[in-house]
């Protein structure tokens, strides 16, 4: 395996590299990445940021892969997440919105996640952290890993439609995302419309119409209920 896909496939931060020190320092390198957005995020565009050539940013980071993963960390560290607590169902709650606003507050971070070959160790952690709430509150670790897993995956794919930050120079907010995302989402299904039955129509219109974080909650309230009638049958 050559030097330059060791790290990457380990998700670590190598140490730096022998030679010219660098300008730019590892935290300034990635607070620049944070504020460039997934979307844009390139090794050359942090370079320009920072002010340095990009070719020292590879004093920190193997390449593009490691910085996102770094920059993943930083923003996941950074979004206020709950403390576990005895009531199951408030806590997974809670813990989905924290999602959320993870997610709002970074657009194209949900792709990233998603396309990532390598795992940001905060994510890693956080992960895990709710899997031991819910095992220290009695869960079997078999169901604790699905719903960990399906709840992660519930938030992620409601911003998986939301379009990339370069297509729209004016899309800044996460709510003008969402109703882009919408806008396209009616444009690809009213030719089909009729495919539908009627009793579908006017709760799908609704879903691609209404506010995204309503339908949302409404599919996380359907997904905790499942939860808890797996618990009452158990």
């Amino acid at each position: 395996m050559s030097a330059r896909r060791g790290p990457e496939a380990q998700g670590a931060s190598s140490a730096p590299r022998m030679g010219r020190p660098p300008s730019a320092d590892r935290e300034a390198i990635v607070r620049a990445a944070i504020e460039i957005g997934f979307s844009g995020l390139t090794m050359a565009a942090v370079g320009k940021r920072v002010g340095v050539s990009h070719s020292t940013l590879y004093y920190y980071f193997r390449g593009r892969r490691q910085l996102a993963a770094a920059a993943v960390d930083h923003a996941i560290d950074a979004i206020d997440w709950p403390p576990a607590g005895g009531d199951w169902r408030a806590y997974l709650t809670d813990t989905a919105w924290a999602h959320w606003r993870l997610y709002a507050a970074h657009p194209g971070l949900a792709q990233e996640i998603t396309a990532l070959r390598i795992t940001a160790p905060a994510l890693v952690r956080r992960s895990n952290r709710t899997g031991v709430a819910l095992l220290d509150l009695g869960f079997p670790p078999a169901e604790t890993a699905l719903i960990v897993d399906m709840l992660a995956e519930l938030v992620t794919q409601a911003f998986l439609g939301s379009p990339p930050q370069e297509e729209d120079a004016a899309v800044q907010d996460s709510g003008t995302l969402f109703e882009e995302a919408q806008r396209r989402r009616r444009e690809l299904t009213e030719p089909w419309w009729d495919l539908y039955d009627e009793r579908l129509r006017e709760p799908l219109a609704e879903a691609m119409s209404g506010p995204p974080s309503a339908w949302f909650e409404r599919k996380l309230a359907l997904f905790l209920d499942g939860v808890a009638t797996r618990r009452l049958a158990d």
